[in-house]
């Protein structure tokens, strides 16, 4: 019973998560076309098509009228469960937090690297919370999520009208030194948590390597940011990171799996595995400059 309703949720969570990750693909493309062609402002055009076009397909797919939709798109959020009406207000509190601490900071005009580490938190406890208690409607949420902070960085990269002036406002602050004009570290962020989800999606969860994302990112790199900012004195060699952070972040991922893997339904994980796990990404994270919130993750699923 309980495979026969997974299968009919992802048979509609599939769709939906294909439909929006292709319309984002759409929007971007047109995007950098019509910023080349000096019409930014039209980009809000091709949003409002594409979310409708992507309505209407969507609606087709599953056989229902567009008037019917709004309705069947609230039965998908709100499912009448207790478990989902108690995790969404888990999530809408993070959000809440994660913009009136974005606001507060930006009202600042600058930021720490604890002030930005802030939202691997808010990430990993939406995700952890999903995967435990809605492995399917986290994955679709994750795909969502990302759709949508792509074309916020869409609205804000080509200056569409009139979101620029708010968006830069927002989110400037807390532009990392790896980003370049494109803010691509919330983006990864969120991706390199969910990758170990998206990779497998179809197995029974939650296993160790579901957690990887979080163990690498939202764990190890964020107190090795910290420590390593707050009491590194040793550096890597021609690096700009510390022994300090890369201990930290080793003990912290060692701790945090370990502490996980009661919870995770397949034991195959030792704890020399975790330890060796977490001196790999560590090493890796102390070496990386960029892109480090995907490397990360992609080795700590395949180890685990």
């Amino acid at each position: 019973f309980r495979g026969a309703i997974q299968a009919a949720m992802k048979a509609v969570y599939g769709p939906l998560a294909e439909i929006a990750v292709g319309g984002t693909a759409v929007i971007v493309v047109s995007s950098m076309l019509l910023s080349k062609a000096g019409q930014p402002t039209m980009i809000n055009a091709v949003v409002l098509v594409v979310v409708c076009l992507a309505m209407a397909l969507y609606s087709i797919l599953m056989n229902l009228s567009l008037l019917e939709l709004p309705f069947f798109l609230w039965g998908i959020v709100f499912d009448s469960t207790n478990s989902r009406l108690f995790l969404l207000l888990f999530w809408s509190l993070n959000v809440a937090a994660s913009i009136a601490f974005g606001v507060f900071v930006s009202t600042t005009g600058q930021s720490s690297t604890m002030h930005r580490k802030f939202f691997h938190l808010t990430v990993s406890l939406i995700y952890v919370s999903g995967l435990f208690f809605d492995r399917d409607f986290i994955w679709l949420s994750g795909w969502l999520m990302i759709c949508i902070f792509v074309i916020i960085e869409v609205f804000r990269f080509f200056k569409v009208p009139p979101w620029k002036e708010q968006l830069n406002d927002f989110l400037l602050v807390f532009k990392d030194e790896q980003d370049s004009a494109v803010l691509l570290t919330p983006i990864f962020l969120l991706f390199g948590v969910f990758l170990p989800l998206f990779l497998s999606p179809n197995s029974k969860s939650p296993n160790l390597y579901h957690l990887a994302g979080v163990a690498a990112v939202g764990v190890g790199d964020s107190v090795a940011a910290i420590i390593g900012s707050k009491f590194g004195i040793t550096r890597w060699p021609r690096r700009k990171k510390t022994v300090e952070g890369s201990l930290a972040m080793t003990v912290a991922i060692a701790m945090f799996l370990t502490m996980a893997r009661p919870f995770c339904v397949f034991h195959a994980s030792s704890c020399l595995l975790i330890v060796f796990v977490s001196l790999v990404l560590a090493a890796i994270e102390a070496f990386t400059e960029n892109v480090d919130n995907i490397i990360l993750p992609i080795v700590g699923y395949l180890l685990l």
